[in-house]
């Protein structure tokens, strides 16, 4: 509407200017004089207005490559509402949907994002993701969270670390499997759990039945469990003998770290503030249960003022980003934040690192067997207790 009454302004003044000139032509009025002449001049001046080559949505910050100017007639163009240069417009937050071809004026965008609060735009903290970003939450603790240092604003290089273990590929379980002995068909004994109730609480026993109970089994398999697992078989090189070798032990989980995210922005750490419709913070009150055997404060006992540690922070990354981190929690990794300097945005490329990582890059040599040892036997390395710490009794 506000574009069409600009061009029927404009159509009127040339209409009028035609019309001078049309009747001085024809002698009705002589020459014009230099008054008329200066006020048709003023009338044909023009100056560039900014306008939208690209529609913007409420909220959203004004890019340079949605903007442009054009030259319209000086008389018509209000003086201080309308924006002259496209650099005085990058930046801005649009107030409204604004639709292509809108001439901008001081009253359809603002400078900060927080004078939208108390709308139906949103949160504020939405306003504060960069356009084709996200925000995922990610739980931290005191460890993985730089011991609680970082905050709004921060960079953070985000490290992952997994545990890798084989499988089996059909039975998608940890190897090694179980071995197990098959029972012919036929009137074989069946060997099911017993279930017997006793003081103690409920024993596991063997109970056998026929398999004619059943009618026709084709075949039953019978395992020892954990006690059975599959090895395989060498040759002794000493007696040339055959053996069958099983583990020792389940198998041991191997473990990578590596940097999956670089220089990503903290939107948020702990818990968000919930903000009622005027505005207005809303306090959240936890629910405690009194333990057992302390009394239960009352209302009139003084609290001492605490703070509970975070245990979330709330980052901005890609779209594709937030569904590898989804990933990734939800598959048990353990994720740790690095704080990054201030405007530090260089991209460094960094090794996964492994245990042969270790040995290799920091030159750290596998022990030799020696027929000697230390006494007495140490399996797991301690720190020495000294004099001044506090060592709990016994």
């Amino acid at each position: 509407m506000r574009l069409g009454r600009i061009f029927l302004l404009v159509a009127v003044l040339l209409i009028v200017v035609l019309a001078l000139v049309f009747w001085s032509d024809l002698g009705g009025g002589g020459e014009l004089s230099d008054a008329d002449i200066a006020a048709t001049a003023e009338a044909m001046e023009t100056i560039p207005v900014v306008y939208l080559r690209q529609p913007v949505s409420r909220g959203e910050t004004i890019q340079i490559e949605k903007i442009d100017r054009k030259d319209l007639q000086k008389a018509v163009v209000p003086p201080n509402v309308y924006f002259n240069d496209v650099v005085d417009v990058v930046g801005k937050i649009a107030r409204n949907d604004l639709a292509q071809g809108t001439y901008l004026t001081q009253n359809d965008v603002l400078d900060d994002p927080s004078q939208l609060l108390g709308t139906d735009l949103g949160s504020e903290h939405s306003l504060l993701i960069p356009e084709g970003m996200v925000a995922v939450p990610v739980p931290i603790n005191r460890f993985s969270s730089v011991a609680y240092g970082i905050t709004r604003g921060d960079r953070v290089n985000v490290i992952a670390t997994l545990g890798i273990v084989d499988l089996d590929v059909e039975f998608q379980s940890v190897l090694p499997n179980n071995t197990a002995g098959v029972i012919a068909p036929g009137t074989n004994l069946i060997l099911g759990n017993d279930l017997r109730s006793s003081e103690a609480g409920i024993d596991v026993g063997w109970e056998i039945l026929f398999s004619d109970f059943f009618g026709n089994v084709v075949a039953q398999t019978g395992t020892g469990g954990m006690t059975s697992p599959k090895g395989r078989a060498e040759l002794d090189s000493l007696l040339e003998q055959p053996m069958y070798l099983v583990p020792s032990e389940p198998q041991r989980t191997r473990i990578v770290s590596q940097t999956i995210l670089q220089n990503v922005v903290v939107l948020h750490v702990g818990n968000f503030p919930l903000i009622d419709e005027e505005g207005r913070e809303i306090e959240i009150i936890q629910p405690t249960q009194p333990v057992e055997g302390q009394q239960q404060q009352t209302e009139l006992e003084p609290q001492a003022p605490s703070q509970q540690a975070p245990d979330i922070v709330t980052l901005i990354v890609m779209p594709q980003d937030a569904v590898t981190l989804n990933y990734l929690i939800y598959s048990g990794a353990e994720l740790t934040l690095a704080l990054r300097r201030i405007g530090d945005g260089t991209q460094t490329l960094t090794d996964a690192v492994t245990l042969q990582y270790l040995l290799d890059v920091y030159r750290i040599p596998v022990p030799a067997k020696l027929p000697y040892g230390f006494q007495p036997r140490v399996d797991d390395p301690e720190p020495p207790v000294l004099e001044n710490d506090n060592v709990p009794e016994d």
